[in-house]
């Protein structure tokens, strides 16, 4: 029996393996692997700070996938050989007939000095009980939302992450007398939405009389400043986005080449190893205009199922799914109750097409029935 191998079990592997499993039943195995037990949904990691609903209630076990006939192996990865298509887990080989990387970015806040120790990392959920517990401590001062590196998942999420703190702190009656801000290294606030994008964007952070601050580079955190090449930044507290990375193992394997992140073919995502694919975070696609695909589950997401459906073609000797169109959409909250919708055509030259949709409160609920029908699709209906 031929086998692929998925290495992470984020959107875009477990996209792979059920599609994997829908297209092609018990003629194939599927072999999941990750290190974690529990898939959590991204988006909760700004929901739980501010009260709007727990990481645990949109989190699965992984275990639930046996079910569909899809072998889940949890542990560490050690190696990745893409030679001979094989990783090796706790000491043990797994061989395959195809390979898929979907190992998405690690979160590097030791990159910047003082930030693992100064800075709330939500875009780890292991940082996210103490930002919660800090931000519920909070009665006023500077909230600095930091974007310290890039690429990092999730592009507008930063920002999402103010107007949540912004709303959170109007509940408790305690806004007038605090302070927020973002500021980041990049030149914009969302370079893959433009120019236009991105004065959109600080718009709205100034509705809610948010500061935002663009191109401001970091020498180091200290205890209560943030260090800049030229000035500094004052916070009370403050929230991490730290720069990412590919996983060491996949550094090691290879598969990135000079680079930090594994290059693929941007209609495909081939990489230069037969059968060998890679969806996600964990790889880079210029776009035209220089900048890179926004990292993104969505996109993890529409990338899996090219693959699947390219691996599928290939055993069963039918035609391969149409090439990936770099079209994605993403909805950005700004409050509890509201949200837009992000369209892009990343693909497009010479620059991306992206549109914004007026914020309204439908689109939020369009948010949580995304989340709910991607977790039902992937580990079925809860009891």
């Amino acid at each position: 029996m031929t086998r692929t191998l998925i290495l992470g079990g984020g959107f875009g592997g477990l996209t792979v393996a059920t599609e994997l499993e829908r297209l092609l039943g018990n003629e194939h195995e599927v072999v999941l692997v990750d290190r974690q037990e529990h898939f959590s949904m991204g988006l909760r990691k700004l929901w739980e700070p501010v009260g709007h609903a727990s990481i645990a209630d949109g989190s699965r076990s992984r275990e639930i996938l046996r079910d569909r006939a899809i072998h889940v192996v949890r542990g560490e990865i050690e190696d990745i050989d893409p030679r001979n298509r094989t990783a090796t887990v706790d000491g043990e080989e797994i061989e395959s007939d195809y390979l898929v990387v979907a190992l998405g970015a690690v979160s590097r806040p030791d990159l910047v000095p003082g930030l693992a120790e100064y800075g709330h990392d939500v875009w780890d959920v292991a940082g996210v009980p103490a930002a919660a517990e800090a931000l519920a401590r909070f009665g006023g001062g500077r909230i600095v939302v930091l974007i310290a590196g890039a690429p990092y998942p999730c592009p507008p999420a930063p920002y999402e992450c103010a107007m949540h703190i912004h709303e959170h702190l109007r509940a408790r009656e305690l806004r007038d007398g605090c302070d927020i801000s973002v500021s980041t290294v990049q030149p914009l606030l969302m370079p893959n939405a433009g120019r236009e994008g991105s004065e959109w964007m600080g718009e709205q952070l100034t509705l809610r009389a948010i500061g935002h601050q663009v191109g401001r580079k970091i020498e180091r955190v200290d205890s209560g400043r943030v260090v800049l090449v030229e000035g500094e930044i004052e916070y009370d507290l403050l929230i991490a986005v730290p720069p990412h990375r590919p996983p060491e193992v996949v550094k090691a394997s290879g598969l990135t080449g000079d680079g930090e992140w594994i290059t693929v073919d941007p209609a495909t995502l081939a990489t230069s190893h037969p059968h060998i694919f890679a969806v996600g975070d964990v790889t880079q696609i210029l776009l035209a205009n220089g900048l890179p695909l926004p990292k993104a589950g969505v996109i993890a997401e529409l990338e899996g199922l090219k693959v699947a459906g390219a691996i599928a073609a290939d055993l069963e000797g039918g035609e391969p799914p149409p090439p990936f169109d770099g079209t994605g959409a993403c909805f950005i909250e700004m409050g509890p109750g509201v949200a837009t919708l992000v369209e892009g055509n990343w693909y497009a030259t010479p620059e991306p097409i992206v549109s914004i949709a007026e914020p309204d409160a439908a689109r939020a609920a369009e948010k949580r029935a995304f989340e709910s029908e991607r977790l039902e699709r992937w580990f079925g209906a809860q009891p």
